[in-house]
């Protein structure tokens, strides 16, 4: 079995989670700009310096925009087993954790974290998750939409991002060869809220870390521990599981940069 032990090498996702970019449902040309003022330029600063705490590789600009697509879309066509921590950081410094699993063989797909179940298995959509009330419950299923359009609609949302003359976000590679993204302006629905930092596995393209901060002061970290090619269809069991339930962590609180592969 193919399989890698896969932590961060040097200090990414989520979201849910690590999740794929946001669908833009606006020509940007059309769209107004808010100009970022010189308070908001210092918030920038403090969230790059959050994100990266190294001088990189030298890679930026659009030679790092490009290479964060192309190592995206490898993402969206591997077939790949992720588990893994999430961990969610409320700004009162608060956690809520729970396992973390993605299974993806497309055009099936499926994420499990903080109390969420959710994708598309067999071209039919899943949506299931833990309340108080009902315990475990999945929601209808209706029809996916056909795996082609959604990987154009995710590449041309991050494309809107990260690339352009008034792209949302600046995009760098740190020294873990990590893609850090520092939000240049406003963008409410932007995926990555106000910076994030994405480390894709070289071997399986699947994403090893993934931090974001949002936009309400919540920082959310994915790390995982174990990535693998091989997935079959028990991977895509939808039955109840408490590892995936959110929970009070440990004082450890956020995954640890630790680094280690395994073949």
């Amino acid at each position: 079995m193919s399989e890698a032990t896969a932590t961060d090498a040097a200090p990414e996702p989520p979201a849910p989670t690590p999740e794929p970019p946001a669908a833009a449902h606006r020509d940007i040309r059309l769209r107004v700009v808010l100009l970022v003022a010189l308070l908001a330029a210092t918030s920038f600063l403090a969230v790059e310096l959050w994100l990266t705490g190294s001088d990189g590789d030298g890679t930026s600009g659009a030679e790092a925009a490009d290479a964060l697509v192309a190592a995206y879309t490898r993402n969206l066509d591997a077939t790949f087993l992720v588990q893994g921590q999430t961990t969610r950081t409320l700004e009162d410094g608060r956690t809520l954790s729970s396992g973390y699993l993605v299974v993806q063989r497309p055009p099936d797909r499926l994420q499990r974290s903080l109390g969420s179940t959710a994708g598309d298995i067999g071209g039919r959509s899943v949506n299931c998750s833990v309340t108080p009330e009902v315990s475990y419950s999945c929601a209808a299923s209706g029809a996916s939409v056909p795996w082609e359009q959604q990987r154009a609609t995710i590449l041309a949302a991050l494309d809107s991002y990260v690339r352009g003359d008034d792209p949302v976000y600046t995009v760098k590679v740190d020294s873990a060869d990590c893609f850090v993204l520092t939000r240049r302006r406003t963008e409410l629905d932007a995926t990555y809220g106000k910076g994030a930092r994405l480390c894709f596995d070289p071997r399986y393209s699947a994403l090893r870390r993934l931090e974001v901060q949002r936009d309400g002061g919540a920082t959310d970290v994915m790390l995982a521990d174990r990535i693998t090619d091989q997935v079959t269809d028990a991977d895509f069991d939808l039955g109840e599981d408490s590892t995936y339930d959110p929970q009070v962590p440990d004082p450890s609180g956020t995954p640890s940069d630790s680094a280690q592969e395994t073949p």
